[in-house]
């Protein structure tokens, strides 16, 4: 059995900065003369499925799109104490495709107040709503203003998911110290910036042995928040949110929700329909997915989260089954009431859970990444 919550795999982005005193074809074919500093990126995303490390999932196409095209991005430079220096604009990029990745080249000229900062951060924004250029001032802006501005903020996706039209926003942040920029040569910084996705990803597998012709009718989320941040909270440093695949420590482990609180109003959400396959042994699957904002569950009395499922079996009269963001003990037995043991929905996760037809009992196996042991529930 797969895990319930899992981390999602995503890009990373590289940073190549060149100083050059010369001139080269490609320097002229962007108009800069032989006495600017020319800044060289690269973006690379993964392009097909390589093999995930235990813990982790592959995004999809949609998951690790960055609208590099249409100049949906910002990359920035921030002084070791979080202040703005500047922002890098490009003024061209060649998008090259292989079998694994997609290779984003960028140059442009460098900003030349880099140059006064041997330590700085890079903080990349990709795919946001709005960006707030007119709020950014060197020496005074500091990354939380970014982090909490108004204009950081996006909607919840509509039951169809991310798609060309509507792109998930990343976040990153990576600090470089001792840093020599010097004209005439290359500097490669060392690290790569990591990058977040502002949303959790939640699905319902429903596995059916030949024999039971079943199928979801309805998936669906009851409490659910109407709108996020893009950035996580107080994220000002790779170390943050990177810890090179450690599983218990990756990633951020506390929300940013907007006023700092759920939704008072009780809303529901579909889920959409997104693969069927059969495997080998004649089993049917049925996958159901949705994209959220983050959710806290922890400490929320009874205006927790949960996901309602119908079969098509269902009549009109019958309850709907209910799945909990929830720890299960060793009989699959919860206590939703108990705070303990619920859990919250965090961003870049991804929370599965497979429901299972077997011997005319329906059951969910969940599997929570903190702990080692399966659990199983019967529905009444």
């Amino acid at each position: 059995m797969k895990n319930m919550a899992r981390h999602i795999v995503s890009g990373t982005l590289a940073l190549l900065v060149l100083w050059t005193a010369s001139c080269s074809h490609d320097t002229e074919a962007f108009g800069t003369s032989d006495k600017e500093s020319v800044l060289s990126i690269g973006l690379r995303l993964p392009a097909a499925s390589p093999k995930a490390g235990e813990g982790y999932e592959v995004g999809e196409t949609y998951e690790n799109y960055i609208d590099i095209e249409h100049n949906n991005y910002r990359i920035y430079f921030f002084t070791s104490d979080n202040k703005f220096i500047a922002r890098f604009e490009p003024d061209g990029f060649v998008v090259a495709e292989g079998s694994d990745y997609r290779d984003y080249s960028m140059l442009g000229k460098a900003p030349a107040v880099l140059a006064d900062h041997k330590n700085f951060k890079m903080v990349v924004l990709a795919n946001w709503p709005q960006y707030g250029d007119e709020t950014m001032k060197a020496g005074e802006t500091l990354l939380a203003d970014i982090c909490n501005a108004e204009w950081g903020r996006f909607d919840c996706f509509s039951p169809f998911g991310p798609g060309p039209d509507r792109l998930i926003p990343f976040y990153g942040v990576s600090e470089y110290n001792d840093i020599a920029l010097r004209p005439g040569e290359v500097t490669l910084l060392p690290e790569p910036v990591a990058l977040l996705r502002a949303v959790a990803k939640v699905e319902v597998v429903l596995k059916t042995e030949a024999r039971f012709d079943l199928s979801f009718s309805e998936v669906k989320i009851r409490r659910y928040n109407r709108t996020g941040y893009c950035a996580p909270k107080d994220v000002f440093s790779r170390e943050d949110y990177d810890h090179d695949g450690a599983w218990d420590s990756d990633y951020v482990s506390g929300l940013h929700l907007v006023e700092d609180s759920n939704d008072a109003e009780e809303k529901t959400q579909n889920f959409r329909f997104a693969d069927k396959w059969t495997d080998t042994d004649g089993n049917r699957y049925e996958k159901w997915t949705a994209y959220l904002p983050e959710y806290r569950n922890i400490g929320a009395g009874d205006k927790y989260s949960n996901i309602e499922v119908r079969l098509d079996a269902q009549t009109g009269e019958d309850e709907p089954h209910k799945v909990y963001f929830a720890n299960y003990d060793e009989s699959g037995k919860t206590d939703n009431n108990d705070n303990a043991r619920r859990f919250d929905i965090a961003r870049n996760n991804l929370y599965r859970f497979t429901v299972t037809v077997r011997d005319n009992r329906l059951t969910v196996n969940v599997q929570e990444w903190q702990y080692a042991y399966d659990n199983e529930y019967t529905f009444d």
